[in-house]
């Protein structure tokens, strides 16, 4: 009797441990499926920030104290001249020096006009694989060379999209703001709540900080859809204008990022240098914003160096 009592007891015992293996098991595989999906979402849409996939977000805190001290030394002396703004986007921690100073955008506003395309096309109002005919009033000399295929060539918007933002070409901007019908870059900025100074949406005035909203909607997909923003950050990595913020920054490390260059020659000769991108630090990616009004030469000097200085700050700092 008390053997069968015992034999019993073994094989409940048995019973319940495979149950609770199958149990452990089912949760392993459940979990581990879900961070396999988030895995392959990631691996997918590599320009996005892993807070679109994953549950928890990389919090990594880091003090930026000292770095907040060497750029304002750093940039003392420049006074007004220089604005710039860091955000490390794990943590949301920033850095600005004057950042609230108002420039002029330039062709850092083909980006949200390029995202307004963008828009349209998830919209269904246009196509990027439909052909596009230049148009006379879309000729502009001022930067890019499209504008030597001549009114009455043809080409895919896919491709103006493509020359606007990595060749920051003026002629397939203007072609882009001719397609969209409407003012791009007031939309996308009242879109993003970011305040700026559109007296004119070529003359729009903004500033380090508002611009950046326009970088972290594309990282956090907030306005495009995720394969369209992982899209137009791919591109903005194969820009060939590297002499400012991407100078700074080892070449395996990747940059998408837009300029802003304007240069009026004559009597009231004015300058604008802009250089605004996301550095792709492995685990610790940042946002980054500088504009200067010095001349061309003394501004990508401060571009180089700031940009320097904040990579080598937050790829050493200690968690």
């Amino acid at each position: 009797m008390q053997q069968a009592v015992a034999k019993k007891w073994v094989v409940r015992t048995i019973i319940a441990l495979n149950v609770f293996v199958l149990v452990l098991n089912v949760i392993f595989f459940t979990k581990n499926a879900a961070v396999r999906s988030m895995h392959v979402q990631g691996a997918r849409y590599t320009y996005l920030s892993k807070r679109v996939f994953a549950e928890d977000p990389n919090d990594v805190l880091i003090n930026f104290t000292e770095l907040r001290q060497e750029l304002r030394t750093y940039t003392k002396p420049a006074g007004d001249s220089v604005s710039m703004y860091f955000e490390y986007l794990p943590s949301g921690n920033s850095v600005g020096v004057n950042p609230s100073q108002i420039f002029f955008g330039a062709s850092l506003l083909k980006l949200p006009v390029a995202m307004k395309a963008y828009k349209l096309i998830e919209d269904g109002k246009l196509d990027k694989s439909q052909q596009v005919t230049i148009e006379p009033s879309d000729i502009d000399r001022g930067f890019g060379d499209l504008w030597r295929r001549g009114a009455g060539a043809t080409l895919s918007l896919d491709e103006v999209l493509r020359l606007s933002i990595a060749q920051s070409d003026n002629t397939a901007d203007k072609i882009l703001r001719r397609l969209v019908k409407s003012r791009p870059v007031s939309d996308v900025f009242d879109y993003l709540d970011i305040p700026t100074d559109l007296k004119s949406e070529y003359g729009a005035g903004v500033t380090a900080k508002g611009f950046s909203s326009v970088l972290r909607a594309l990282y956090l997909s907030s306005y495009l859809s995720s394969a369209d923003s992982n899209n137009l950050l791919t591109t903005m990595t194969t820009s060939p204008y590297n002499d400012r913020i991407v100078a700074g920054i080892p070449q395996n490390v990747k940059v998408a990022h837009k300029v802003g260059i304007y240069e009026q020659p004559g009597p009231a000769t004015g300058e604008v240098h802009s250089d605004c991108g996301i550095i792709y630090i492995p685990k610790r990616p940042y946002m980054l914003c500088i504009m200067s009004t010095a001349a061309i030469q003394q501004s990508t000097e401060y571009m180089r160096t700031i940009s320097k200085m904040v990579y080598d700050y937050v790829s050493s700092a200690e968690n």
